[in-house]
């Protein structure tokens, strides 16, 4: 769990300072069975399209915030990280072995040319099952020398075959480390690798063709070039490769899989064209009800300086079913809370409490539901609550035994609003703005209702200093809290240095789905 802590901390850094390139040019570890997760090749977790794979990890570093914090070792890691020098040096021994003219040429090609990268999460939700398509005449020239080597080479074979326009194509499997092996395909001007067997083939021997899969495959390394854009639609991308970098995300894989309750927000994506990023939102106008994104009222009661905030607008029928089942463990009349909440809701981090206890707010308009909100609280959090009423505002709690320590689990519901909280404190400073004994997030927002994230530099480093630190105690992981203390403290103290942003979209479509533009402004 100490460990998850960490991961949890370090991958909100990342997210807030602008990662973008948030996977590994050959740096994913062993994958496992990919077959067993049901993998749906046809449909990515995110999207990169390059003019050049290798120029990526730089460009990023163009962005001060990121330059400051990530610094030339991220570049450094992502160049030499333990899977591409093991490729490399599989690839070397190939080529000499063999009298080949290939060796390092290859992934050079590969990393210099336009390619699209297209990322799959895996089991514990990671982006690290991917497919990498790029187009050039002399990559493909340099696999038609693999048909020769795979029958006498032991880390290179082949795997099966594939029909491309009417040619037989051979599908080459390539054990570069242990336990890992990737699988190259050329057709053409066209190649494709995918990261691990199982993303083509499965079955108990590890042969048997996914169909589906096959039929993607085969699109990626087809002659015409709109049968290679197999995955720009779903993201609403135009045909081709940019000019410079476009990376484009899901939602849900942003969200943890809790996209269906926002549907109106599809994705996130980056830019980097001219030497600069730009960053869009995608957004889909149909399902965005009237205010539906309005965060005037949800801002005027957070409290100030978040770490990290960010508010949806949510499908608030989409929470039906899960109450039905919540309903099923005693509270049938659930459901009816679905039409008591009305616009956006929020979630918020602050550096005062910790990474697993988030404050929830939402608007909810209606009152004497005491007894339908009693239920809702027991079959989240279970046991009889605490019940207390005082100034309007009615509140539900209730300690609990976890493995982090213990925790009060907090629900309040009054002069409009519901927040909820596995810490007790956070839900006591949203009652404080309410009252307006404290400040609130909005005082430092000119535009609140178009502003949909707030980050507090100074705040986030704090958060993430405090778990990293709470995950390595000095006992038991003394080398780890060594390197945390070298590397990762600098790096907190130069996020302190900016100021807070402010993520603001400024227009939404009234139908249809849409790129719309996500602005990042400093909020003083």
């Amino acid at each position: 769990m100490k460990r998850n802590v960490l991961r949890g901390s370090l991958i909100a850094a990342v997210v807030c300072v602008g990662a973008v390139a948030a996977w590994r040019v050959f740096g994913w570890g062993h994958l496992g069975p990919v077959n067993g997760l049901h993998l749906d090749l046809a449909r990515p977790d995110a999207l990169v399209l390059t003019r050049s794979l290798a120029a990526l990890p730089r460009d990023l570093l163009t962005i001060p915030l990121a330059r400051d914090v990530l610094r030339e070792d991220f570049v450094f890691y992502y160049e030499q990280s333990e899977d591409r020098l093991g490729l490399k040096g599989t690839l070397r021994r190939i080529a000499y072995e063999h009298d080949l003219g290939w060796g390092d040429r290859l992934i050079r090609s590969v990393l210099d040319e336009p390619a699209e990268v297209a990322l799959w999460r895996d089991g514990n939700g990671a982006l690290r099952h991917y497919a990498i398509a790029v187009s050039r005449g002399k990559l493909a020239r340099l696999l038609e020398e693999a048909g020769k080597v795979a029958l006498k080479d032991s880390q290179l074979r082949v795997a099966g075959k594939l029909r491309v326009d009417g040619d037989s194509v051979q599908v080459y499997a390539l054990d570069y480390a242990y336990g890992q092996t990737l699988l190259i395909a050329a057709h053409g001007e066209r190649m494709v690798i995918l990261s691990h067997p199982g993303m083509l083939y499965g079955g108990d021997d590890g042969k048997r063709e996914d169909k589906d899969a096959r039929a993607v495959v085969i699109k990626l390394l087809a002659a015409k070039r709109a049968d290679q854009d197999v995955f720009h639609g779903q993201f609403h991308l135009a045909p081709g490769i940019p000019a410079g970098h476009s990376v484009a995300v899901k939602a849900d894989w942003l969200s943890f899989g809790y996209q269906p309750f926002f549907g109106a927000l599809q994705a996130l994506r980056f830019d980097f064209s001219n030497g600069r990023w730009q960053s869009q939102v995608l957004v889909d106008g149909n399902r965005l009800r009237a205010g539906g994104y309005d965060n005037r009222a949800l801002w005027g009661v957070l409290p100030y300086n978040p770490s990290a905030c960010f508010s949806v607008p949510a499908d608030w029928n989409a929470m039906k079913p899960v109450l039905e089942r919540l309903g099923a463990k005693g509270g049938s009349a659930l459901p009816q809370l679905v039409a008591r909440f009305d616009g956006p809701a929020a979630a918020c981090w602050y550096g005062t409490s910790r990474l697993y206890t988030p404050v929830f707010v939402a608007n909810y308009t209606h009152s004497g539901d005491n007894d339908l909100l009693a239920s809702l609280f027991g079959a989240l959090v279970g046991g009889t609550p605490a019940y207390s009423a005082a100034g309007g505002v009615q509140r539900w709690e209730r300690t609990i035994d976890t493995p982090q320590g213990k925790l009060t689990p907090t629900l309040a519901v009054g002069n409009g609003t519901l927040v909820f909280s596995a810490d007790r404190k956070l839900v006591d400073a949203v009652l404080a703005v309410k009252r307006r004994q404290a400040p609130a997030a909005a005082d430092r927002l000119p535009d609140a209702p178009r502003t949909v994230g707030l980050i507090d530099t100074a705040a986030l480093a704090q958060l993430a200093q405090k778990e990293a630190f709470e995950a390595l105690p000095a006992a038991s992981e003394p080398v780890l809290r060594g390197a945390a203390e070298a590397h990762l403290l600098p790096r907190l103290a130069a996020l302190r240095t900016y100021p807070p942003y402010r993520m603001v979209v400024k227009s939404l479509p009234a139908s249809g789905v849409v790129w719309e533009p996500l602005e990042w402004q400093a909020a003083r």
